[in-house]
């Protein structure tokens, strides 16, 4: 027999909610509703309906920590999911917001990202565990700032990113933006038989850096940029045109979360460098963009209901 499984999401993420639970499973899931009223003082009143479906059976909660709001919010939501004695917890985030945030490196900087991983494993746990499932992490050290008896899991939408490649083209040179990527870079070019260029960075101040070396000859080859996320683009904008002036042919953008912010989108179609960007729908943003020729949305879907971990 299938798992039954209630699945919940904040108003952002349902349509994801909606695909997960749609999706080739063993898992029966029921859409769970919350009503949720916001009054004229900025407070948040939250309900779960039909609450007594929620007790014995696993409930997973979709959301983005894409705001301090959204933040509470699921942190408010997943603790009414244990008190109404859902048998297990599993927070499922595709996009872990203030991700660069992870370490300080000037005193009195506050560590956001491991706050939000103290915060969440301070709910309540559930009577089988609470589970919490991130994708591409922009740092693999966050996952162990979770605290006590909640276990994380690192989800990796590299199946994804290899249908990216692929269809750009035959035979490209996967390439970084910086040295924070080369790694993972050099590992997925290694597995593809693909050649791999990565361009190292001198910073001139607090949000200027320039080009000093790039280690790969890219004349004539299709470059496809890899980056974990994709906020304002300068980062990829510059790499680009250090690939541009070393000769290559045509250059695609390839990324997990597409958070495009201020503009991003059309900053990096208007600077003619790139033929193509693609990334996963794990932020709503990319979602806005879904219809555009320009830019190729990717589900995230399979990825996060092949990596559910519920059972009866």
């Amino acid at each position: 027999m299938p798992v039954k499984a209630n699945i919940f999401s904040s108003r952002p993420y349902a349509f994801l909610a909606e695909k997960i639970a749609a999706a080739p499973s063993e898992i029966d899931f029921r859409l769970g509703k919350i009503e949720h009223t916001r009054f004229p003082d900025g407070e948040n009143y939250y309900r779960l309906l039909e609450a007594r479906e929620i007790r014995n059976s696993p409930a997973v909660y979709v959301a983005g920590t894409v705001s301090d709001a959204a933040v509470m919010e699921m942190y408010n939501i997943c603790s009414a999911l244990v008190m109404e004695q859902c048998s297990s917890l599993h927070i499922v985030i595709p996009y872990f917001g203030y991700s660069t945030m992870e370490r300080a490196s000037r005193r009195g900087e506050v560590v956001i990202a491991k706050n939000i991983a103290r915060l969440l494993s301070s709910l309540p746990t559930s009577a089988r565990g609470n589970f919490v499932y991130m994708v591409d992490l922009h740092s693999l050290g966050t996952q162990y700032y979770f605290e006590g008896s909640i276990r994380p899991i690192h989800l990796t939408a590299e199946p994804l990113i290899r249908q990216m490649i692929a269809d750009v083209g035959e035979n490209p040179v996967l390439a970084t933006a910086d040295m924070g990527r080369a790694k993972w870079v050099q590992k997925m070019s290694g597995r593809l038989g693909l050649d791999s260029a990565y361009i190292m960075k001198q910073r001139l101040s607090g949000e200027q850096t320039e080009v000093v070396a790039l280690n790969a000859n890219v004349s004539g080859r299709r470059v496809v940029i890899y980056d974990d996320m994709i906020r304002s683009g300068e980062s990829v904008i510059q790499a680009a045109r250090a690939y541009d002036a070393a000769g290559a042919r045509e250059i695609h953008i390839l990324a997990t979360h597409g958070v495009f912010v201020d503009g991003a989108v059309e900053r990096l179609k208007g600077s003619g460098l790139f033929k193509s960007l693609c990334c996963t729908n794990t932020h709503v943003n990319a979602c806005r963009f879904a219809a555009d020729d320009f830019v190729k949305v990717y589900d995230i879907t399979p990825v996060l209901a092949a990596g559910l971990e519920i059972s009866n």
